[in-house]
């Protein structure tokens, strides 16, 4: 199953690039909040990068609640972090020694009250839910995103 893998991102991939093209963004209106989540989904762990950074839109979608926010808050710190950045609302972590720390943020002061704006539930929550769901230890401690290395 795995090795399909690659060919069902890639067709997914190419599917939602033609509802793009063709429909604009799948917008709750538009295809209801299951699906649209779902895109946002798809969009999350597509591996062309490039065509994520390329639909600068979703967050003014997202302003006008014609998308789920808190989906869309995933894929930003996704790519935050996959560039080395500091992610905005703390959605990604790393495990490591049988634990999970959290990627450094940006304006951790701030963090709660964006987090609430993206329609997420405060840190402190959403770090209970992180250990319920995979059964590991949320410590404190504050990771760095690397940069991709220049080949």
């Amino acid at each position: 199953m795995q090795q399909k893998l690659p060919e069902v991102d890639a067709k997914i991939t190419r599917e939602l690039k033609q509802i793009v093209e063709s429909k604009g963004w799948p917008t709750i209106s538009l295809v209801g909040i299951d699906a649209s989540n779902a895109a946002m989904l798809v969009l999350t762990h597509l591996p062309d990068l490039t065509w994520q950074l390329q639909l600068p839109q979703l967050q003014l979608l997202a302003d006008s609640y014609k998308i789920d926010a808190s989906s869309l808050a995933l894929v930003l710190d996704k790519e935050l972090v996959s560039e080395g950045k500091l992610q905005r609302y703390s959605s990604q972590f790393k495990s490591a020694h049988g634990s999970m720390a959290m990627y450094a943020v940006d304006d951790p002061n701030g963090l709660d009250v964006r987090r609430a704006k993206a329609l997420l539930p405060p840190m402190q929550y959403y770090k209970e839910m992180m250990s319920q769901i995979y059964h590991l230890r949320i410590t404190d401690d504050v990771v760095m995103a690397e940069a991709p290395s220049q080949k």
